[in-house]
């Protein structure tokens, strides 16, 4: 399902997803059983494979590449219900936001926490927990990531 969308032209998208309420920008390809909610803006000739889920709160910018299975994370403390038992509503949830610079890289089964900065043509290892800000042109590895090479140039 997409509904209410801007998706910029040449964008090709797979099937199944749910994807609603974004912006997708132009050239970006989008494979089968996305997840992209209200407010997610996507730069132009993006790569975002299969299983991918994005939330309310992140923005990925131009030319970057979302590996299969990569996970986005938009609240630090989720939960179901309030101490007091009550259900949780839209009201008691604070949105954290998150970027994803540039000709970024994130391999599959990655996790991205919320409020994090992934700085420009970084690369996150398959598999990654990425924890904190990640400067540009680094790739980072590991629960949590941490740099494992610096002043990449590829």
């Amino acid at each position: 399902m997409i509904k209410d969308c801007e998706i910029g032209k040449g964008t090709i998208i797979g099937e199944p997803v749910n994807i609603y309420k974004c912006e997708v920008g132009t050239n970006c390809r989008i494979g089968g059983f996305v997840y992209i909610e209200e407010g997610v803006k996507i730069g132009s000739k993006c790569k975002i494979k299969p299983f991918v889920f994005i939330p309310t709160g992140v923005t990925i910018e131009d030319g970057a590449f979302i590996g299969p299975g990569v996970t986005f994370i938009n609240d630090k403390y989720p939960r179901a219900i309030n101490l007091d038992g009550s259900l949780k509503n839209d009201a008691d949830w604070q949105q954290v936001r998150t970027e994803v610079k540039k000709g970024v890289s994130i391999g599959a089964g990655a996790t991205i926490m919320c409020g994090v900065t992934i700085g420009e043509y970084a690369v996150v290892g398959a598999g990654s927990v990425v924890t904190k800000d990640v400067t540009s042109r680094v790739v980072v590895a590991g629960n949590p990531a941490e740099i494992v090479k610096e002043g990449i140039d590829w």
